[in-house]
């Protein structure tokens, strides 16, 4: 048995997939088992990871499948795995050498179900403009004290896989696997973790360098983008109910809705999105007459974020198409200042 399988989904990385794979065989003081699998991949992933099987047969694994997504690809390295802990890291990230060393220790120490730890959020080609991300919360050992600070628990990244260990025998017991949901898997699987979850060990230190590609499934159009959002609220409310604690975070349950409706608002302004304004606005309409008015409108007040403030107005407002045009004149800003940004950072360059 390996102290820790790192499960590394893989389709269509090629730029980014041997940073990611040097970074799990260069882990200090840690042999992991390394488990790649490849969904399918069409632009040359697979024979990168076929070749590095070869270089280090002992310690990497490649699993070949049909393109079935990113949730099944984990299920099967799951499948697997046999390490004690199971790490999910991303093909398209890197992270530090002692990222198993220190967790792992951390972990043995303490025996917890997971292990969270620190990261930093970068834009690929800026690896020194970056944000440092730490977690906020102490050593929780009970179940009542992991819901006690679920508040600060779910204000850092509550659904990344890549800052978290998960001891595989408390998934086995608890039956927790991926579901085949395009995007928004990795949140469904955190929420059933987070529903049996006992205890929890924090590391206050950065090792997983988490990097934005412009061309990553966030950033398209998806027709059935909402219904998906709405899948991770509607588990998530679930979740808080089975706890008997819905007053309590009243507040979060509201902001899981928020988050479905503010995501479907940008991808319904996306350049792709083949649907008319009239529809557009239509379709915002409905969406917020199902979950704002019950859901959202009771419970959230503000938001400390300026912009999704003043969508929350607007959309409280009921006025659906002043809420598309700021949601697409703040991407148009967005859009404008990095551009504007790299040309000025190329000129200083030369």
């Amino acid at each position: 048995m390996f102290p820790v399988s790192i499960i590394m989904p893989i389709y269509n990385v090629k730029e980014h997939l041997a940073r990611a794979i040097d970074s799990a065989l260069d882990q200090k003081e840690i042999l992991a088992e390394i488990i790649l699998v490849d969904d399918g991949s069409t632009d040359g992933s697979a024979e990168i990871c076929d070749d590095y099987a070869e270089r280090e047969p002992l310690l990497v694994k490649v699993l070949h499948q049909e393109n079935k997504g990113s949730g099944p690809a984990r299920n099967a390295g799951m499948d697997q795995a046999n390490g004690e802990y199971i790490y999910f890291a991303d093909p398209d990230d890197y992270f530090d050498r002692q990222l198993l060393k220190d967790n792992y220790r951390l972990a043995k120490e303490t025996r917890p179900d997971i292990v969270v730890f620190g990261y930093t959020e970068e834009k690929a080609g800026k690896p020194n403009d970056r944000e440092v991300k730490l977690p906020n919360f102490p050593q929780l050992t009970t179940q009542k004290g992991f819901r006690k600070h679920f508040v600060n628990v779910y204000q850092f990244s509550p659904y990344a896989l890549w800052n978290k260990l998960y001891k595989k025998s408390f998934l086995k017991k608890h039956h927790i696997r991926f579901t085949s949901q395009k995007t928004g898997q990795d949140a469904l699987f955190n929420i059933d973790v987070y529903n049996y979850l006992t205890t929890l060990s924090v590391n206050r230190n950065v090792y997983y360098h988490y990097v934005t590609h412009s061309g990553s499934s966030v950033n398209r159009y998806r027709p059935d983008r909402y219904l998906m959002e709405d899948n991770i609220a509607q588990a998530f409310e679930e979740m808080i109910k089975g706890w008997g604690e819905e007053y309590a975070f009243s507040q979060l349950i509201a902001q899981e809705y928020f988050n479905s409706v503010y995501i479907e608002t940008n991808n319904l302004v996306h350049k792709d999105c083949p649907l008319t304004n009239e529809e557009k606005v239509k379709r915002l309409k409905d969406i917020w007459q199902y979950v704002g008015v019950e859901k959202i409108v009771p419970y959230k007040k503000s938001d400390a974020n300026p912009f999704r403030y003043m969508l929350l107005k607007k959309l409280k407002q009921k006025k659906f198409e002043q809420a598309l045009f700021l949601m697409k004149s703040r991407n148009r800003v967005a859009e404008k200042y990095t551009r504007t940004f790299g040309k000025i950072k190329n000129l200083l360059n030369t």
